[in-house]
């Protein structure tokens, strides 16, 4: 995996667990998270005051030639922006697992299975539960203070307090549940970030940061 450096911090670390900025062809400031866009790159640590930070200072005029001066109003919605895409993503992977068998939810289905992957649990989920799920399920990794409605959300529900990832039994898959933990530790400083008031979609279109 390639190493990237944070242009905020200095740290060194692999780039998938940075989160890459480019300029877009119309001269927007965007967040590459998937790392697949063209042209030059820089790389933050995934925490929100990071990415504050990198605006107020003007730092990504150095590394990609982003040089609009925006106002406090907009940093914070570009902030917003970055944790609604990265809450995306974890969606979409939980919801990807969920499709291919390797996620289920509920407390009852759980118990079922003595030994999980990992398990993830949600901030309204009781305490004493969990720990007697997490005792039983035995699984190799856990992941807490999830807000209920994301998790609910990738299996089309309103809220959910449980979600387990499960061993394949295809030989053939690699699912390891690695994609799904991943996506939620970068997610997971914005978690308390005010959201954008019109929503993930609303969001993308009114706070791109453009270089005009």
């Amino acid at each position: 995996m390639a190493q990237r450096t944070c242009i905020i911090t200095g740290e060194t670390d692999d780039s998938s667990n940075l989160i890459r900025f480019v300029i877009s062809p119309d001269g927007s400031l965007t967040p590459d998270l998937a790392e697949k866009l063209s042209g030059r790159g820089a790389y933050i640590m995934p925490k929100p005051e990071y990415i504050a930070e990198a605006l107020k200072k003007n730092k990504f005029a150095k590394h990609i030639d982003f040089q609009k001066k925006i106002s406090l109003e907009e940093i914070d919605l570009f902030t917003a922006l970055v944790g609604n895409l990265l809450q995306r993503r974890f969606v979409e992977q939980l919801s990807l697992a969920r499709r291919q068998g390797s996620a289920i939810a509920g407390a009852g289905k759980l118990k079922e299975n003595a030994s999980l992957i990992g398990l993830l649990i949600s901030n309204d989920a009781s305490v004493r539960e969990a720990r007697q799920l997490e005792s039983a399920t035995n699984p190799n990794w856990v992941m807490r203070d999830i807000p209920a409605e994301t998790l609910g959300e990738a299996f089309g529900r309103n809220s959910i307090a449980y979600v387990g990832l499960l061993r394949s039994k295809n030989a053939k898959s690699k699912f390891d549940g690695r994609s799904v933990q991943h996506s939620f530790q970068r997610w997971k400083p914005f978690i308390h970030v005010i959201p954008c008031h019109e929503g993930t979609d609303g969001c993308i279109n009114e706070t791109d940061l453009d270089a005009k």
